[in-house]
């Protein structure tokens, strides 16, 4: 793994953290830790990985060593104590038990004497236990002598009240041959209580099955008594059943986290259980959450084990942001055809459990056998109006692939013709509307393909496969949101900087990421920018280095600095995407006395609540970067200001849904900065200008995107009219005709909800 900057390997150690890829993630800390072997932070977060993620307490005592060897704190030693439990080292576990007993008496207390009292008895209680289980393994088949000194040592184990099982560990120790083979059979009798605890559900003719709890996990924790936790077990097991038996209630609700879970969505989800049994059509208006439906399916289908592995297709652009929801939202780990492992091993890709593929991967020449030669218990296409027409290859390739169940997402299912409502239907159950030339003698006025005839009729099949939630229907009403884009004059060293940097990349043939990364760093701030021309050849960019280091102000920090002082009581959201950026602001702040608090992706959770619940009782101002707002809902602030851009319109949107949502009671108020003749500068021109991105609904912009001719994600066709450009003319050209693209596309999808509106109405609602 190789990375430009430390900041870069430790984003990317993030990234692993977040997929749970440990050992990747291990391998960044461990190369930055090279670089700064006595930074305490990165130590701590390579023993926290290594012991409480990874659980490799082994490799986490060497690095748990060296921090002790940068500070001296008690805790520590509880912590090294722990590891050593675990490791079996009882006498070592003892000793650095004893020696935080020492130091902590001379500390600073930072925990009360009560608390600390409290992790001392629970460490001692596990090494203890852990001591009895040693012994039981080491004296597993004890001679006459052994067996003398296991009693002596459970006398001494007695008399310190160590917690062990009802049954006598000699008693079990010296557990003979034939004992052994009962407690076998038992425990086969008790496989076959779990094959009889099963259910049939009608509707899918699958059987459900509930293992019993296993009673050995619990009987260090007994007193003696074996038959209580038997009637619990019963009466688990009896209420899964029933709570299995049907659908009123989801298992899902407590299993998902950072998702608002609305009315809707929820009478949405059993209704797909209940009564569409697994295939369906979700056309919930933009910006209600098909994507978090979708989700909450998906878990539920597997916390009842009616599914095992699942195949998400979705247009190219869409593939990450799926990942990560599911990631995040849900807790299930998809592979994506953007991962390493496709480009890998593309043929062993496809037989991976969860998969979030692009659908033009999916259906080329390469691919396509594999996918369809594979049964999937669960399909789920996003975009599915990009299979309206039968003769395509993306539709002939889902109708071809083997599922059990499958949901189509799209906001607008009919976009010329009724003609491409029937194929996507016949997708999820076909025969629904028997033939094409039946369909249309039945349901299409004749010279009309737009206009249906027998319309409640027509309805009637379509309650039977589609869900359509409106606004207007679940009484949706968001206050306005009013945006401003403040276009800024740089300062002359500023043009000098980004015009240096320019001159730079297209002198240097430098791969598209780098490019990338420093064209966006540079549009944030200068400071940003910084780190990584420093990872460059020193005498190339030196002028450019020492213009940084002569700023003091930036033109976006004085414009900042007017807006925050026009209401200085007035709570106000700042976005920035880089940590180098925020520190720049936040010193900007604090230079001029205005109390803020940060939010960053990074910190501990304890402190985002503390910072939030100080935003929101006390401090005007909350300075954020991206990932530290993710899953957090602001809706007692109703100003927002964007000291960059995202090149990613969707994530401008997620910026402003952080408080533009359901819940939010006053107009919301938007602050764009943005510097001349940046990339930036000419993004907010177009999507501001052209399709006014910020009077549309939240969540409009990704099927707007979706209609664009080539599918690409927004960045890639950004940085092409870059590298397509030779001066700042052929730039604004390239611009220009992206812009008008846009503004096509846009007229597309606003012709498509036009016909939907019309043909499907209000009447497939919850």
């Amino acid at each position: 793994m190789l990375f430009e900057t430390p900041e870069d390997t430790y984003n990317a150690y993030k990234k692993f953290l977040k997929k749970e890829e440990y050992r990747k993630a291990y391998r960044c800390l461990e190369k930055i830790l090279h670089e700064f072997p006595d930074d305490t932070d990165l130590l701590e977060d390579i023993v926290h990985l290594c012991v409480l993620q990874w659980n490799k307490p082994e490799m986490g005592r060497q690095w748990l060593i060296r921090l002790l060897r940068n500070r001296t704190v008690w805790i520590d030693y509880v912590r090294l104590s722990d590891i050593e439990a675990r490791l079996g080292n009882i006498d070592k576990a003892k000793e650095y038990l004893k020696q935080a007993k020492k130091l902590q008496k001379g500390q600073p207390r930072v925990t009360s004497k009560q608390e600390a009292g409290k992790i001392f008895s629970e460490i001692e209680g596990f090494i203890k236990y852990q001591e009895w289980n040693v012994l039981t393994k080491k004296h597993s088949h004890p001679t006459p002598e052994k067996e003398k000194v296991i009693e002596t040592t459970l006398k001494k184990l007695d008399e310190k009240k160590v917690v062990k099982p009802h049954i006598k560990p000699a008693q079990m120790i010296q557990m003979s041959l034939k004992e052994e083979e009962k407690r076998k059979a038992a425990a086969v009798d008790q496989s076959s209580l779990a094959q009889q605890n099963s259910i049939e559900i009608p509707s899918y003719g699958i059987s459900l099955r509930i293992s019993p709890f296993k009673e050995e996990a619990f009987l260090p924790f007994l007193n003696g008594h074996v038959s209580p936790l038997k009637d619990i077990c019963l009466l688990i097991d009896y209420t899964y059943l029933t709570i299995q038996g049907g659908f009123d209630e989801l298992l899902c609700l407590n299993r998902i986290t950072n998702v608002d879970k609305y009315w809707y969505q929820i009478e949405t989800v059993k209704k797909v259980l209940k009564q569409f049994h697994g295939r369906v059509l979700l056309c919930d208006e933009v910006g209600l959450g098909k994507t978090i439906e979708a989700g909450m399916l998906i878990k539920e289908y597997l916390l009842r084990g009616m599914v095992k592995n699942v195949l998400i297709l979705t247009p190219a652009p869409l593939v990450s942001q799926w990942k990560e929801e599911m990631e995040t939202k849900f807790g299930i780990d998809f592979i994506s055809t953007e991962d390493f492992e496709f480009m890998k091993d593309t043929a062993s890709f496809w037989e991976n459990r969860f998969i979030i593929a692009s659908i033009n991967t999916a259906k080329s020449n390469r691919n396509m056998a594999a996918v369809i030669d594979r049964l999937y218990d669960l399909v789920v296409v996003d975009e599915a109006h990009h299979l309206r027409n039968r003769t395509t290859l993306a539709w002939k390739l889902v109708n071809q692939i083997q599922k059990k169940f499958i949901f189509l997402l799209t906001a607008t299912p009919v976009q010329n013709n009724l003609i491409e409502l029937f194929n996507l239907i016949t997708l999820l159950k076909p025969g629904q509307f028997k033939t094409e030339k039946i369909f249309k003698q039945e349901y299409v006025m004749k010279g009309n393909l737009k206009a249906p005839a027998n319309k409640e009729r027509l309805r009637e099949l379509l309650r039977d496969v589609m869900i359509r939630n409106t606004r207007s229907v679940i009484d949706l009403k968001l206050p306005k949101r009013f945006a401003s884009t403040l276009r800024l004059e740089p300062s002359e060293t500023e043009r000098e900087i980004y015009k240096g940097l320019n001159d730079y990349l297209r002198v240097h043939d430098f791969k598209k990421p780098m490019t990338y990364l420093l064209l966006r760093e540079a549009g944030s701030s200068p400071f940003a920018l910084k780190n990584s021309l420093l990872n460059m050849d020193i005498n190339e960019v030196k002028s450019i280095l020492d213009a940084i280091d002569s700023l003091e102000d930036l033109c976006k920090g004085k414009a900042l600095l007017e807006i925050l002082m026009k209401n200085p009581y007035e709570k106000k959201v700042i976005f920035t995407q880089y940590i180098k950026s925020m520190d720049y602001i936040t010193d900007l702040l604090w230079r001029h006395g205005i109390p803020h608090v940060i939010f960053r992706g990074d910190l501990p959770l304890r402190e985002k609540d503390a910072a939030i619940e100080r935003f929101r009782e006390e401090i005007p101002v909350l300075v954020s970067t991206e990932s530290g707002g993710e899953g957090r809902n602001l809706q007692f602030c109703n100003t927002i200001i964007n000291f960059d851009l995202p090149w990613n319109p969707m994530r401008i949107e997620q910026r402003i849904g952080r408080l533009h949502r359901i819940g939010q009671t006053r107009d919301v108020f938007v602050f764009n900065l943005s510097v001349k003749e940046t990339i930036e500068d000419y993004i907010i021109q177009i999507l501001d200008n052209k399709i006014n991105m910020f009077e549309m609904v939240i969540g409009e912009i990704e099927p707007v995107l979706g209609y664009l001719e080539e599918e690409k994600d927004f960045e890639d066709l950004i940085m092409e009219i870059w590298l397509k450009s030779t001066d700042s003319r052929s730039l604004e050209d390239g611009f220009g005709f992206l812009g008008r693209e846009l503004v096509l596309a846009k007229q597309k999808y606003l012709k498509a909800k036009e016909i939907d509106d019309e043909i499907l109405g209000e009447d497939y609602e919850m």
